[in-house]
């Protein structure tokens, strides 16, 4: 649930079953009935310079001559670049343990309230991408309002360069005066098309991302493929390994079982594998995704510290469905249930590394992860 490095920002992409090039397609203004939305400039002037650029028709005749309108269409659908926070900011301890799918300290305080802010469209386009992002809220403690000015941690542009999001409290680094959601969308986009991209990108907003880079994705990608397809847009090989192929590292990430059905999972072509698997659209939120962000957004926790003595490894551990990996020294709350909670600890007691399970953390306590004696043996006690 993914990265291209820049000076100050951490760019993840995600770009599956395109036919062609990560590419725009053309817009078309909004029906003469709808009304239009634009938000007061008056707190920030230069809006008005976005919102008028975002409103501009692309030109996409050279692109035509390339591709058909339809080839176009497909690529738009299916491309979404996610933007978070920098390593040396996410270093800084900034709630460390508020881990999640994604980049550390990316989710927000359970229960919150995340102020949405509309940058233009009519008010009947912002409507049903509103009511599509609260029903994220049927699952998450959390709260979407609606907002026309002032303060806000999202900031939503229809524009004209694809979808991409910033990634969870990510959104409140970025200037008061620029958007951190991008959506190329239009009054007479389908009904479904709108829904499934704000289901996905509002669940960047939360904290999630990519499914096809987590750590336990296994897509048999065709290498070969993938690196001839993306050349086409003249991306070197090291942009696709870090834009397409590159998983999260399991110390960056909280994650489950991979999640196929994922709202966050992207369709993947049987062109760009090996043995012909693929993936479907996903338009729902998953049943994966209601329990991973009900979990996540839960104010239950448990402390687990890492503090194996001069065991300097990471320690990856599994409790109620969800891995959690911790340095040396590290201490993580991790969602916990109030009974039932089970805790597996990988390890290497002799031999081969295996699952220590077993282990029934009790709500309301903290615990330690300690080394028995010298070897990579682990264990769970009580703080």
């Amino acid at each position: 649930m993914r990265i291209f490095r820049l000076p100050h920002f951490l760019i993840l992409t995600c770009n599956f079953v395109l036919l062609c090039t990560a590419c725009q397609k053309e817009t078309t203004p909004g029906s003469a009935s709808e009304t239009v939305e634009t938000t007061t400039t008056d707190d920030c002037p230069e809006l008005a310079a976005l919102i008028a650029h975002a409103n501009e028709k692309p030109d996409s005749t050279q692109l035509l001559t390339i591709f058909t309108a339809a080839q176009l269409a497909d690529i738009h659908a299916n491309t979404c670049l996610t933007k978070g926070l920098s390593d040396d900011l996410l270093s800084s301890n900034d709630e460390v343990d508020d881990r999640a799918s994604g980049l550390k300290g990316q989710f927000w305080t359970p229960g919150q309230t995340i102020r949405v802010r509309f940058l233009n469209g009519s008010t009947a386009l912002q409507n049903k991408v509103f009511t599509c992002a609260q029903e994220w809220e049927n699952y998450a403690n959390i709260h979407f309002t609606k907002v026309s000015s002032g303060t806000s941690e999202v900031r939503v542009l229809f524009g004209t360069d694809g979808h991409w999001s910033y990634i969870g409290k990510g959104n409140r680094s970025v200037d008061a005066c620029a958007e951190t959601m991008s959506l190329e969308l239009k009054d007479n986009t389908a009904t479904t098309e709108v829904r499934r991209v704000a289901l996905h990108e509002f669940g960047h907003v939360l904290g999630m991302e990519h499914e096809h880079q987590q750590p336990l994705a296994s897509i048999p990608w065709n290498t070969t493929a993938v690196y001839a397809y993306y050349a086409q847009q003249d991306w070197t090989k090291t942009d696709v390994d870090e834009q397409v192929l590159t998983k999260n590292t399991a110390l960056s990430t909280q994650y489950t079982a991979f999640d196929a059905q994922s709202i966050m999972e992207y369709p993947v072509s049987a062109s760009l594998t090996t043995n012909g698997f693929s993936i479907g659209w996903n338009s729902q939120i998953s049943t994966g995704d209601k329990s991973f962000i009900g979990m996540m957004y839960s104010s239950q926790r448990i402390r687990i510290r890492h503090a194996a003595t001069g065991y300097n490894a990471n320690i990856t551990f599994l409790m109620d469905g969800i891995y959690h990996t911790i340095r040396s020294g590290e201490s993580l709350q991790v969602p916990a249930y109030t009974a039932g909670n089970q805790l597996a600890i990988y390890e290497q007691p002799s031999g081969a590394w295996v699952w220590d399970s077993g282990y029934t953390p009790t709500y309301g306590k903290n615990y330690k992860i300690v080394r028995v004696g010298s070897t990579n043996n682990l264990t769970l006690a009580a703080e």
